[in-house]
């Protein structure tokens, strides 16, 4: 423990609850270890391995009280407080907090969370023994993954009602809750998600069993809250989740006319297997596009999170009422980690924005200077957000109909709008991983993110948007090119897409392939010369670049025939399996891929033949079978008849 830092007293207000994941001891030991314990901090970010470790303490749990002012001065009552990390967001904000949490485990870790805050109290057991003195005394409740446990043993079992109406006698007559929840009918559960607390996929939609944790539907929750008299309420939709969001959008975005654009941009793909294995019906990302376009988005969002109060005062100021979304990239370093606010602004349409700014901010306010050796981030505190498509979901709607020509032409557009901007260089008298000795020509130093997802398409041609980054002295040309071709792969077989060439293909052929599209002459030389340039990267800018970097130096010897034996898409897999075999035939020039696919078919043969031979030894078993069977019948039947003959000869002795 940090001298200075004395963890929390723990009031006992009840009997402790037996809710815990396993972890705690682990967290426990991580806490009192840590110098920093600031959600977001990278010392504690460094400690993540898995979904446990991952909830309690990756810095994207920040992001779900991103949009809600807390702020100093708020007296913040958190219902099920966990380990303490909202706790510990509402404390460095200036709130006074009062923890009650119900595992005397996790109690413990809010008090080593919060060691050295005055003005964090930790109470441990169940919300009723709170006690009278407290009721109307808290200006904002927070109740966090907590609502859906509130009928099981786990959470006490007098059901959500009750659990409401108890923090809503906490509350100030103006008080606000704030409710975060999954949603019973989210899109990753139509998709196949296993259900959060069952492990199960489609319970919810199904229907819980009483004493099970559960969720409701938007119309469920708004029906609830308004009939315990939270009838003001302001709903945001947290993705993936609100467990570990990157962004989180204002219910109001749905109501634009390029909703469907503006959300794909925003969230991207709006569900995550990294620590789940799903079995995913469907590409999630033009689902939910679907989804939104038939105005169901805020009905199927996968989680929810609802400020509410019994009158529209309590409501005022706590949400900026110009925000449309709040994003922030994940995984990040705090170093480098921005946080970004989309606003609708007053700017006029017609210059480009769209009627919309985004405004930006670094959550790290002790770093020195926007660079660190050859990589730098500027902040700008606000820009215009571009309003329409960009060339990402261009690429991604023409490859899923099939038009290679399209495709084409996107690269070719964007190829160009690179060129635009390419200098000759005759030496590099500073070169760093993006900008090589022998570079010859180069991009200027914010062109290094120029992905097409990166670039918007205007009336009057492509524009670069997003440019955080920063290379000392410029980029060279030839490795943003790949970094770009790498990005729009990742996005493709991310989205499951169709794409015609032979699934037998390596990521890096892949790559070369369209590259091939526009002109540039991609190798493998160069493929390795722009891994080793990302590597450097990943290890400056992300909080365990081993995971990133492992992946970034296998994914190009992998192949879309992976993507086939996966869980993931089987309708997808099963419509790219029925393309696989018309490639496989029409690829006889290549001996290599043919024999290759030769040697899998003779296996596949071969487990056929096996399973054949099995079915023929049970057909054999079962014949046999049945003519025993039919010798028992013929010696019964045998047996009957003599019966029967004797019966009547003895009916006709006996007739006079």
């Amino acid at each position: 423990m940090p001298e200075g830092s004395q963890p929390r007293p723990i009031t006992v207000i009840g009997e402790s609850l037996p809710y815990e994941d396993g972890a705690e001891a682990e967290l426990l030991d991580i806490l009192r270890a840590a110098e920093d314990r600031r959600v977001g901090s990278d010392e504690l970010a460094s400690a993540v391995r898995d979904w446990p470790t991952a909830y309690h303490l990756s810095p994207e749990r920040a992001m779900l009280l991103a949009p809600v002012a807390i702020e100093q001065g708020d007296r913040v009552l958190d219902v099920g407080a966990g380990s303490g990390v909202n706790t510990r967001i509402c404390a460095d904000r200036g709130a006074t907090v009062t923890a009650v949490e119900g595992s005397s485990a996790r109690a413990e870790l809010i008090s080593h969370r919060c060691a050295g805050l005055e003005g964090v109290e930790v109470l441990c057991g169940p919300l009723e023994g709170l006690g009278e003195d407290r009721r109307g005394t808290y200006d904002v409740a927070l109740v966090v993954g907590a609502l859906e446990y509130a009928g099981t043993g786990l959470g006490g079992g007098q059901g959500a009602a009750a659990l409401l109406s108890s923090v809503m006698d906490a509350l100030v007559p103006n008080g606000l809750l704030v409710l975060a929840i999954e949603n019973r009918l989210g899109l990753k559960y139509l998709l196949g998600y296993p259900e959060d607390h069952l492990g199960l996929p489609w319970v919810g939609w199904e229907g819980y069993r009483e004493g099970e944790p559960t969720t409701w539907s938007r119309k469920e929750l708004g029906r609830m809250l308004s009939d315990r008299g939270l009838t003001s309420q302001v709903w945001l939709y947290p993705f993936p989740d609100y467990k570990l969001p990157t962004a989180v959008l204002a219910e109001r975005i749905y109501g634009r006319a390029d909703a469907a654009d503006l959300v794909d941009q925003i969230v991207g793909f709006p569900t995550s297997d990294a620590y789940q294995h799903p079995v995913l019906v469907a590409d999630d990302r033009a689902a939910h596009r679907t989804m939104i376009e038939a105005e169901l988005g805020p009905d199927v969002a996968n989680s929810f999170l609802v400020l509410a109060g019994r009158t529209p005062e309590a409501l005022e100021g706590r949400v900026d009422g110009q925000a449309l979304a709040w994003r922030s990239a994940p995984d990040r370093r705090r170093r480098w980690t921005q946080r970004a606010v989309v606003v609708e602004s007053a700017a006029p349409r017609g210059q480009g924005g769209g009627g919309m700014a985004i405004r930006r901010s670094l959550a790290a306010d002790d770093r020195d200077g926007d660079f660190e050796r050859w990589l730098g981030q500027v902040e700008v505190a606000e820009d215009c957000y571009h309003q329409g498509r960009n060339l990402e979901q261009c690429l991604l709607e023409s490859i899923r109909a099939g038009r290679m020509d399209e495709v084409a032409k996107c690269l070719r557009d964007w190829r160009s709008a690179i060129a635009a901007q390419e200098t000759p260089v005759t030496e590099v008298p500073n070169p760093h991983p993006y900008l090589p000795e022998d570079t010859l020509r180069v991009l200027p130093p914010d062109w290094l993110d120029v992905a097409p997802d990166n670039f918007v398409v205007a009336p009057h041609g492509l524009v670069l948007v997003d440019r955080e980054w920063m290379a000392a002295g410029g980029v060279d040309v030839r490795l943003a090119v790949v970094r770009g071709l790498w990005k729009t792969v990742s996005a493709m077989l991310r989205a499951h897409c169709h794409i015609p060439v032979p699934v037998t293909w390596s990521n890096d052929r892949l790559v070369c392939h369209l590259g091939g599209m526009i002109g540039e002459n991609i190798d493998s030389e160069l493929l390795q010369r722009w891994r080793h340039a990302e590597a450097q990267l990943i290890s400056r800018v992300y909080r365990q670049p081993a995971v990133r970097l492992a992946e970034l130096y296998d994914a190009g010897g992998r192949s879309r025939m992976e993507r086939l034996l996966s869980p993931l898409a089987p309708y997808r897999r099963m419509e790219e399996e029925v393309h696989r075999l018309r490639d496989l035939v029409a690829e006889h020039s290549d001996a290599q891929e043919a024999a290759a696919a030769f040697q899998e078919y003779e296996g596949h043969l071969a487990r056929l033949r096996a399973e054949l031979a099995q079915i023929e030894e049970e057909r054999v078993r079962t014949q046999a079978e049945l003519a025993e069977v039919r010798a028992r019948l013929a010696r019964v039947a045998w047996r009957e008849r003599v019966h029967n003959t004797v019966a009547k000869a003895v009916r006709r002795l006996k007739k006079p």
